[in-house]
């Protein structure tokens, strides 16, 4: 069952003049949840606040504090498992760019219903639509997700299961709902994010302990389309899915014998799992 809260207070709207909704003016964190513990706990709210830090929030590290606090007992009250969405805005505010001087953070937290992630490899497109740059926000998960979703329609509508983007070079920066890592040799390499992108939290636990673990090198550095089709295997990674496939990239079928993909699996779920609060 779906349910929300608004500061604590469980309602299912938010005021008019909200500055998140009038002009994206905050940021959020999609979180996986098991029987109310919510996973990667830290890794979430830490980013949380260094994108309030960006937004320039007073006080963010606090502010993201002591609202994962309060977010970790209305989960834990409900024993929620599966996913759920944190918001957190400057609040309400008069009409205009330039925020108050006295803002009041508003956070709004939702959960969905459990479902199975679908587990198949995923068919994706190239999309015609391309990361903007903006080095300052690069890695962070702000409102304004404007490229992601015309991404995401436009894999709906060609019949892709997800649309590989690219930034306005050519270099290819994520899928539109994930990460990317491809295996070259021994050795992933997922895309820098200096520019654009969200940064997530599963490539987090992928690029610093899972795949060294496994034995593999890991590199995060600009990769052109051209050696992403080149790749020995490509696969997706998010907070709701874990990491799945490629099974075909435009005309690019990769083999999927050559990832190592349950060893992947069980070893992220592994780090997940360690790090449930």
């Amino acid at each position: 069952m779906s349910r929300c809260w608004v500061d604590g207070i469980e309602i299912d709207a938010v005021m008019a003049d909200d500055r998140g909704l009038n002009y994206a003016d905050g940021a959020f964190e999609t979180l996986r949840c098991a029987q109310g513990r919510i996973e990667c706990y830290a890794l979430h709210r830490d980013r949380l606040a260094k994108a309030l830090q960006v937004l320039r929030f007073e006080g963010a590290a606090s502010i993201a504090k002591q609202i994962f606090e309060a977010v970790r007992g209305h989960l834990a009250g409900v024993k929620h498992s599966g996913p759920a969405r944190l918001t957190v805005t400057r609040g309400s505010g008069p009409r205009g760019y330039c925020p108050p001087s006295n803002s009041n953070p508003r956070y709004v937290l939702s959960t969905a219903t459990a479902a199975e992630a679908p587990d198949e490899p995923v068919r994706c497109g190239v999309s015609t639509v391309f990361w903007a740059e903006q080095p300052q926000l690069a890695g962070l998960k702000l409102l304004a997700r404007t490229e992601q979703v015309l991404a995401a329609h436009e894999a709906m509508e060609k019949g892709w299961d997800d649309a590989m983007m690219l930034d306005s070079n050519g270099l290819v920066i994520s899928s539109s709902r994930g990460n990317v890592f491809a295996l070259c040799g021994n050795e992933f390499v997922t895309p820098s994010l200096s520019r654009c992108g969200i940064a997530g939290t599963r490539r987090q636990l992928l690029m610093e302990r899972v795949l060294p673990e496994l034995g593999f090198g890991v590199s995060e550095r600009d990769i052109s389309l051209q050696e992403m089709l080149s790749a020995e295997g490509v696969v997706i990674s998010n907070a709701i899915r874990g990491i799945q496939p490629v099974l075909a990239l435009n005309d690019r079928t990769y083999h999927l014998s050559a990832l190592p993909i349950e060893a992947i699996k069980a070893a992220l779920q592994e780090h997940v799992d360690a790090c449930v609060d």
